[in-house]
This record gives C-alpha cells, structure tokens and sequence, in this order.
C-alpha cells in the first residue's frame, strides 16, 4: 500500500524543491531551452577517492595559466630522458617532511611513465597524507601525454627539482 502514494510524494518534493525553476529560483522562464542556462562547471573525474587530470585537462591548464604544480614523480635519470615542459622532478621517495615541497595550498598534478606505473599514486598518497588538499593524479603518464600529442623535453631543466612554487 505505501508504493501507490511513493511516486507522487517524489513528483511533489521535486516540484517543491525548484526541480522547475529558473537560475534565480524562480519559474524558468517560458520556452527556455538549454542554450539559455548559464554553463556548468565539470566535476572533476574521481577513481577511488583520488582526483584525476587527463593529460588533455593539464594541457589546457598550461595554455590557459591555471596555476598549478606539475611533479614528474619518476627518479631524476628519467626526468633527464624526457619529461613533460614545465614539470618539476620531485622522486617520489623524496615526498616527506622537510623536502623541498610546493606550497600545501597549491594544486598539484603528479604523474609518473603509463597507465600501469603506481609511483604517481606512490607520490598522491605521500602528499594526501602530508595535507595537501588538492593533488591530481595525471594516471596516464609522459605516455599518455604523448599519445595525446603533446610536446616533452629531454635533459635535466636547471632548477627543475627546486622550483616548486610556480606554475606549469
């Protein structure tokens, strides 16, 4: 007997909870269509309770300024062999208390070589659990970066292990 009156108690709360109302919560205005509605703000992707960057979205990051910290978790020789522009090399065994670390308040994008490769989230976890609130793991890797067609640098950039407050 209760399932008869459930469907309309919901059809009733959504109404009443603005399911038909405008931007400024009033009704939506009549013949509005989606085109009119201000744009949304993409959630960003999860897997596992840990934020996500594809290589796409760190990419547009770049290019539009965003300011962010991009950490090539690998170890130093790998850096040298290639890396992604404007990322800074901090090995993942060296993410600890009182290493050379990037603000706790910045956003930090961390990758490693591939999909299959754990150090970026080896370096996540590290930083997760130090206090740094928003850490993005690029779980694609300098591979994924290059599948996209995105440019990489080869050699040791000067500074690139210390400079960790600016943006990528």
């Amino acid at each position: 007997m209760r399932r008869r009156w459930t469907a309309p108690l919901l059809v009733a709360l959504a109404l009443g909870c603005g399911a038909d109302s405008g931007p400024d919560g009033g009704a939506a205005p009549e013949g509005a269509v989606a085109e009119d509605l201000p744009p949304s703000i993409p959630a960003p992707e999860m897997e596992a309770g840990i934020l996500i960057a594809t290589p796409e979205r760190v990419r547009e990051w770049q290019q539009d300024s965003v300011p962010f910290v991009l950490v090539d978790a690998r170890d130093s020789v790998q850096y040298a062999q290639e890396h992604i522009p404007g990322a800074v090399q901090i090995s993942y065994v060296n993410i600890r208390p009182g290493a050379r670390l990037p603000p706790r308040d910045a956003r930090i994008v961390v990758y490693c070589s591939d999909a299959e490769c754990p150090i970026s989230q080896y370096a996540h976890d590290a930083l997760t659990r130090m206090g740094y609130g928003e850490v993005y793991d690029m779980r694609a890797g300098l591979q994924g970066w290059k599948q996209a067609g995105f440019p990489t640098e080869i050699g040791a950039s000067p500074g690139a292990a210390a400079d960790t407050t600016g943006t990528s």
